[in-house]
C-alpha cells in the first residue's frame, strides 16, 4: 500500500498532485485498470478510459495557477465518492465526481470519474 492509495482522501489529494505536476505514473497508480471517465468537455460528450486525460497532460502545460478543491468525500465501508472543483486545468474549469473502491489488498482506487467542464 502506498501513501497515495491508503484511503479515499489520499487518492483525491494524489489526483490533484499528479494533475498539477503532470505525474502520469502517479495518476495511473490511483486509477483502477478498468476505470472509466465520462463527462462533458464543452459540447462534446466523452466516455472511455482515462488514457486521453493522461495524454492531454503529457502534451500540455497545466498552468501555474491550477487549483483543485475537495468539496466532499463520503465513505461507506469499501466504497467512496468525492467531489472536486478544478480551476485552470489546461485553461478550463471542471467539476469532478469520483467513485472509488477499496481493493482486496486494502488499497483504494478510482473506478470512475464523471466530469463537467464549465
Amino acid at each position: 500500500m502506498t501513501l497515495h492509495t491508503k484511503d479515499p482522501e489520499a487518492v483525491v489529494e494524489a489526483y490533484a498532485l499528479g494533475t498539477r505536476t503532470r505525474d502520469i505514473s502517479l495518476l495511473k497508480s490511483i486509477f483502477h485498470d478498468d476505470a472509466v471517465m465520462t463527462g462533458w468537455l464543452g459540447p462534446d460528450f466523452l466516455c472511455g478510459g482515462p488514457q486521453p486525460f493522461f495524454g492531454a497532460l503529457e502534451a500540455n502545460e497545466v498552468g501555474d495557477n491550477y487549483t483543485s478543491e475537495t468539496v466532499d468525500v463520503s465513505v461507506f465501508d469499501k466504497i467512496a465518492s468525492a467531489e472536486t472543483r478544478e480551476t485552470n486545468l489546461l485553461g478550463l474549469s471542471f467539476t469532478n465526481h469520483f467513485h472509488m473502491a477499496q481493493l482486496s489488498d486494502g488499497t483504494w482506487r478510482i473506478t470512475s470519474k464523471l466530469f463537467k467542464h464549465g
